[in-house]
């Protein structure tokens, strides 16, 4: 297989609109958007719709747990889930006003037992050399042990998977430390991790000394803004498409995951990777819902991404 989707915070994802978010007012929901979720969700699920199939990998727990699974199951993807007991499964709520700024309101998940996380450990290590790519994606879950991250990596490198993080704190640093291929973050998850404010230089930096760890790619997103993105290639900025009819931003660096992922899995060149991946970005932005792009608006926004070499 191609890819594999690595979530390992699974989530209830609920997703509602309101046309002002006032604080105090109660509020009747008649239209609620329920997926099952999680920023790798996200990722498989824009993937899919731009031609490319996933399965997804994580923990689930409890009766949200079950239906998390069945969720997926009927949405055709195809999953290897460890299930426990030790909770239930998070829910995580976005509330969406009528200028499309999100309001997020995200559990944090149970704490994973040791023995689920072995078991998931031993079962990535017997399949993760049927992927080309692993994408790990989202918020840690809570109770992993220290070296979690690290045994992913080593894992994937053992056997010749590319593996790229879109997560944050101190296990992202933990990750670029093992060794991890790319790295795709937002701007304030770029600053926590190098200790310094964002600029393409500092980037350029980071990029330059943790490369010798193995990191080949860092992406640095940072909403309707430019992006950054290092590689051996050198470094470029990615302007993305100006939009109207904005819905919602929750979402959109999936999207940028999902569209960076295809690219790359088809051999498409940096230029054309970093265009394609701020397009899907961008469609995710006109609609409701974290992941839900269209294929054909998001080929078409990616001509209208401007990358430029930098140096």
């Amino acid at each position: 297989m191609n890819a594999l989707i690595i979530n390992l915070n699974l989530a209830v994802d609920k997703t509602v609109l309101v046309a002002v978010l006032e604080k105090g007012r109660i509020y009747r929901l008649d239209d609620t958007l329920t997926l099952p979720g999680g920023k790798g969700v996200n990722v498989a699920r824009a993937l899919r719709v731009l031609g490319l199939k996933a399965p997804v990998a994580g923990f689930v727990s409890g009766h949200n747990g079950r239906w998390i699974e069945e969720a997926l199951e009927r949405e055709g993807f195809e999953t290897f889930l460890e299930r426990h007991n030790a909770g239930e499964s998070r829910v995580c709520c976005s509330v969406v006003d009528g200028a499309g700024v999100s309001t997020d309101f995200n559990e944090e998940g149970p704490i994973v037992p040791a023995s689920s996380q072995e078991r998931f450990l031993s079962r990535f290590a017997r399949q993760a050399g049927e992927y080309r790519f692993a994408a790990v994606c989202g918020r840690v879950s809570s109770g992993l042990k220290k070296g979690f991250y690290t045994s992913l990596v080593k894992l994937a490198a053992a056997r010749g998977c590319f593996t790229m993080f879109d997560t944050s704190g101190p296990v992202l640093a933990e990750a670029v430390a093992a060794g991890a291929d790319g790295v795709k973050i937002n701007r304030a998850e770029f600053e926590e991790l190098a200790g310094r404010p964002f600029t393409p230089a500092v980037l350029a930096a980071y990029f330059k000394r943790h490369s010798r760890a193995g990191l080949k790619t860092l992406i640095v997103t940072d909403g309707p803004s430019h992006s950054y993105a290092a590689s051996p290639f050198g470094l470029w900025s990615v302007k993305p498409p100006r939009l109207s009819g904005l819905k919602s931003p929750t979402g959109a660096g999936d999207s940028f995951m999902a569209g960076f992922l295809f690219g790359f899995l088809k051999g498409f060149d940096f230029e054309r990777t970093l265009k394609l991946a701020a397009g899907a970005a961008a469609s995710d932005c006109l609609t409701l819902g974290a992941g839900l792009v269209r294929r054909a608006q998001a080929l078409a926004l990616a001509q209208k991404t401007v990358v430029k070499k930098i140096c």
